[in-house]
């Protein structure tokens, strides 16, 4: 009996770089004029810089969590296909984290891979889904459960962005900034609490260091653990009782704020089952209530609720598994944890 190894042991550089500055991006736009280059924008970023935007090959993405669908990768490969992409196209993604998952996925499968470009143009998109390759949308009301690891070719960040944020986007991506504080950099966490009025005023010196850290700390942990098999869930501190949050919410609370009031209650669980110390929960309630989080959460639908965690991928037949902040500045993944003890911290019963 024959037998045929494939060796795929070797070296793949994926490497890129991440541009921080402020007042660059319209040169750089320039730059991606070619008939190779494809663009898929927010479609309210594109109002509101329509003087630097591009003209032509351009998709006018309208950023939703209700779009985050197949639907709209489907209308995205059109768009491609019809503009005659090939595999040495490039598509260009300006927008925030639903515009940068969703245009990921299409450049990850269409054609089986074209290179992309991330130019995120929110907080929570600059510190956090931008950088590590992690592309999807939502399938059956389960979060980002269909998706591909696919890192971008290049990262430009540009924080005059954050200038015409609303206060609730702005606050959006500050959750997702002190989720880096509680599992990786107490320090950072305090740095945080005091800055906390330079943060909300958005400081351009302040902002400018909260984003080149949580990028350093983001590409690190993708070092490490680029297919999340590991260190890299980590980055998922609240989410599992935030994606939880979001569904039943039917997405009228946003990623963000799901995430803070996550953060809050997965630690309150830990430490009523004796897996965080008391100070991490008073750290993590001290920091959101500064800025004006709401730690609480009133459940909708109980089976949808629940549903939406046992559908949660890092869900498996032997319980859910949390990453929670054991100490203010570590993190910890906590597995085979039961739905019922779950439910039981909610209800009660």
């Amino acid at each position: 009996m024959g037998k045929v190894f494939v060796d795929l042991k070797k070296q793949v550089d994926d490497s890129y770089e991440i541009t921080i500055g402020s007042g660059f991006i319209a040169d750089t736009l320039k730059n991606f004029g070619s008939a190779n280059d494809f663009f898929m924008v927010d479609d309210n970023v594109f109002r509101l810089y329509s003087d630097i935007m591009p003209t032509e090959r351009v998709y006018r993405f309208r950023a939703d969590e209700h779009n985050k669908t197949h639907e709209s990768v489907v209308a995205v490969l059109g768009f491609l296909f019809r503009g005659e992409c090939r595999r040495d196209g490039r598509l260009v993604l300006i927008g925030g984290g639903i515009t940068g998952d969703v245009g990921g996925f299409v450049a990850a499968t269409y054609m089986r891979g074209i290179s992309f470009v991330q130019i995120p143009t929110t907080l929570l998109s600059m510190v956090d889904s931008s950088v590590g390759g992690k592309t999807g949308i939502n399938f059956r009301g389960a979060k980002n459960n269909v998706g591909v690891f696919a890192q971008p070719k290049q990262v430009y960040i540009d924080m005059d962005f954050l200038k015409t944020l609303t206060d609730e986007e702005f606050l959006n991506g500050v959750a997702e900034v002190i989720k880096y504080g509680m599992v990786y950099d107490a320090q950072f966490l305090e740095y945080l609490y005091d800055n906390k009025e330079r943060v909300l005023a958005r400081d351009t010196e302040v902002l400018d260091y909260i984003v080149t850290r949580c990028c350093g700390m983001k590409a690190e942990v993708v070092r490490i653990d680029e297919k999340e098999k590991g260190e890299r869930a980590l980055l998922n501190f609240g989410h599992t009782f935030a994606h939880a949050i979001e569904t039943d919410s039917d997405h009228s609370v946003k990623h963000g704020f799901a995430v803070a009031a996550g953060m809050y209650l997965e630690t309150d669980y830990a430490v009523k089952h004796r897996l965080a110390d008391a100070k991490a929960l008073d750290d993590i309630r001290r920091v959101l209530t500064a800025y004006g989080f709401d730690l609480t959460y009133n459940i909708a639908d109980k089976n949808v609720f629940f549903g939406a965690m046992t559908a949660d991928k890092k869900a498996d037949k032997k319980g859910l598994t949390l990453a929670i902040a054991p100490k203010t500045g570590t993190g910890k993944l906590v597995k085979n944890i039961q739905i019922e003890q779950v439910i039981q911290y909610f209800t009660g019963v």
